[in-house]
């Protein structure tokens, strides 16, 4: 007798067939996008190894390093030409670098969207090994380059002999007392003492003890640090990211957003600067923040207390880490006030209960200036308040001009005649002028964000009010240098923006965006006479993107809404 097949058999073995061809399609697909990614990997590093040679090849006046494995490292892309009709052979090089580096923007670009791409979670532990390792393969390769795009490493190496060799107070003693020091000569600040914080002095010092007259060795120490706490701000990153509950490609798209950044991989492992180190202190305080916000112990003074710690490190290694500190100090005050309206009361009802700030403030204050004086302390001690004051306004960054608008109108108003020049140049021809203009933009910044920071005080908003204020101030900087760019390239890291983030992301894209037009201050020399224009082409077209980010945004999320019918990319819009 025949055995009658069930029907619900039948449907149940087809449908179980069905799903297991669905579930490996996805894999093959991840594995497609992963392979994708590791291609995208090896161009990356491509692109900014070979940016090696034509940095060996531009001729440096002031400094050489002697490496061993220099030759080695530029061996890859030593076939790039020397000559190109009647294009000088500097010019070419300063060509081929910015042009290799266009490209390596492009790869970093492209690699951002390959994250955001990305539906499977089971593979972001691969995606993020291929980020850890483009980082240390570029950053190593720099590490030996026997050249170097700046020399500050040797003002960081002065401030080192003087507290460790010559036993004297690098905030009041200049380097050229010393002239016969082998370094002295290398120094571009000789005749100008420390403008850094005694934590970046301490750090000098370090190096001071163990290394001797020798500027190779000193920029391959500076370089080596700054390299180690970069890869520490990259697991800061991620760190952060995953503390505040973003989702896991978001955290992906955040470290990728730093690690592979090259402005940042040439201004920490090339150029030994100390931005990434301030900017580890800031990282630091911002992850401080969110652990003790997610464990609902923000408002407690083990909670509040730490990240004031941590934000005052990153002033006391430079000052311009002041402004994230306010954002914080800000932040804390509408917490507190919300708190006691249990979330739902007015502005004005809260401010009743003003006087329930007044320990949080004193505390905060309290641990800040104790930290401060710690490391102030030993530097201040035996000099007059004079003399303090003094050190902290006679440096040049306090009162000069370097690569900025200001400087810009000093130059227009030196080539033109004085006859010819309108009211409003000769009074922009001031520094207290851009500096109360840059007070100013920190004002608006709080101001325009109290609504929102009252209404939600959340991380994210905290987060934005910081790289809104830093990205304010370098816009309008009378004193700015490319590596300045670190600062809000990591801040915007952590800061991600979500859908309803119009603000947030057109901020990450102005970063973004001057992190690329600052290295065009490489180039500065095609200038030639009219260096002025530089400040209009590093800035406006990261102007120009934010405000494109900002214009388009209803219509980019209408088109996303409607291409996915699931919110896949919601937690980077």
């Amino acid at each position: 007798m025949q055995q009658e097949v069930s029907p619900t058999k039948i449907s149940i073995h087809v449908t179980s067939k069905n799903l297991s061809l669905s579930e490996a399609t996805p894999a093959r697909t991840g594995a497609r996008w992963s392979a994708w990614f590791t291609l995208c990997t090896l161009a990356f590093a491509v692109c900014m190894l070979f940016c090696i040679t034509p940095l060996v090849r531009m001729p440096d006046p002031i400094l050489t390093l002697h490496i061993a494995l220099g030759p080695l490292v530029s061996a890859p892309s030593s076939w790039l030409p020397t000559t190109f009709r009647h294009i000088h052979p500097h010019s070419l090089n300063s060509l081929e670098f910015f042009g290799l580096i266009t490209l390596a923007f492009l790869v970093y670009g492209l690699g951002m969207l390959l994250v955001m791409k990305l539906s499977t979670q089971n593979r972001q532990t691969f995606w993020r090994g291929c980020i850890w390792c483009g980082a240390l393969l570029v950053g190593a390769g720099f590490l030996f380059t026997p050249a170097l795009l700046s020399h500050d490493t040797m003002v960081y190496a002065g401030y080192g002999r003087l507290l460790a060799f010559y036993h004297v107070n690098p905030y009041f003693v200049p380097i050229s007392q010393f002239p016969h020091d082998a370094l002295t000569s290398f120094n571009d600040w000789a005749q100008s003492t420390s403008a850094y914080g005694p934590l970046w002095i301490l750090v000098c010092g370090f190096w001071g003890l163990f290394l001797k007259d020798n500027p190779t060795a000193y920029a391959l120490a500076f370089r080596c640090f700054a390299f180690a706490i970069s890869l520490g701000n990259i697991w800061l990153v991620g760190r952060t990211l995953k503390a505040a509950g973003r989702s896991s490609r978001a955290v992906t798209l955040g470290m990728l957003l730093y690690a592979w950044n090259p402005l940042i991989l040439l201004e920490s492992s090339l150029d030994g600067h100390n931005d990434v180190f301030m900017m580890f202190f800031v990282l630091l305080g911002m992850w401080l923040t969110t652990r003790a916000t997610q464990r609902e112990q923000f408002l407690r003074p083990r909670g509040y207390l730490p990240p004031v710690v941590a934000f005052t490190l990153a002033i006391l290694v430079k000052f311009t880490a002041l402004p994230v500190l306010a954002a914080y100090l800000f932040f804390l005050a509408c917490k507190v006030l919300r708190a006691q309206t249990e979330g739902s009361g007015t502005l004005r009802q809260a401010l009743k209960g003003w006087y329930r700030l007044i320990p949080v403030f004193c505390w905060s204050g309290l641990v800040g200036a104790l930290v401060a004086l710690a490391f102030y302390g030993p530097f201040w001690w035996g000099h007059s308040l004079q003399a303090i004051v003094q050190s902290f306004t006679n440096v040049p960054s306090s009162t000069g001009a370097k690569h900025s608008f200001f400087e810009s109108v000093k130059i227009w108003l030196e080539i033109h005649p004085a006859s010819a020049q309108p009211a409003w140049l000769a009074f922009m021809n001031s520094r207290k002028v851009w500096d109360d203009l840059n007070y100013l933009a920190l004002l608006l910044c709080l101001l325009l964000s109290a609504r929102t920071l009252w209404r939600k005080p959340t991380l994210g908003s905290m987060r934005t009010l910081a790289l809104a204020m830093m990205c304010s101030v370098l816009l309008i900087t009378p004193w700015f240098y490319p590596w300045y760019i670190t600062w809000p390239v990591a801040l915007a890291a952590i800061a991600l923006p979500r859908r309803e983030q119009r603000t947030t992301l057109a901020l990450l894209a102005l970063a973004l965006v001057f992190s690329y037009t600052a290295l065009s201050f490489y180039l500065i020399g095609f200038f030639g006479n009219h260096t002025y224009f530089w400040p209009l082409l590093n800035t406006l077209p990261p102007v120009g993107a934010a405000l494109l980010c900002w214009l388009f945004y209803p219509v980019l999320l209408a088109k996303q809404q409607t291409a996915h019918s699931t919110p896949v990319s919601s937690e980077v819009a």
